[in-house]
């Protein structure tokens, strides 16, 4: 599709898909000879980028979660969060970690951990 077809699809106009490629946000199209031709990539990419545009994310934000998207990047290392462990498709929480962590205070001998935390210890 052309640049012209590129921002009617998006629903923007093609100055401001010129300004996103000046800009780095968007990759160029394809050259075939001296026309430039754009496919669902450069759509999806544009569309993503106006979603996080509409949602108040400045164009130096978009920028990095694009290029950490690109690098394989999760959430939570462009946040510098610790990874969240899931089990079973839930997050587990730090009381879960704590009490799977309760077995190996017990030690040799039981009985050291008051009831409910001891059976949480033996229930994980």
């Amino acid at each position: 599709m052309s640049v012209d077809d590129l921002a009617r699809a998006a629903g923007t106009t093609t100055r401001n898909v010129r300004a996103l490629q000046t800009e780095g946000l968007l990759r160029g199209p394809l050259l075939v000879g001296r026309t430039g031709t754009y496919g669902a990539d450069h759509l999806a990419r544009l569309q993503a980028i106006l979603r996080l545009q509409a949602r108040g994310f400045s164009r130096a934000a978009i920028r990095e979660l694009l290029d950490a998207w690109e690098r394989g990047a999760s959430l939570e290392d462009v946040l510098g969060l610790p990874r969240r462990r899931r089990r079973h498709g839930a997050a587990v929480s730090p009381f879960d970690d704590l009490a799977e962590s309760f077995a190996a205070w017990r030690g040799p001998r039981t009985g050291l951990l008051p009831g409910p935390l001891a059976d949480a210890a033996t229930t994980n």
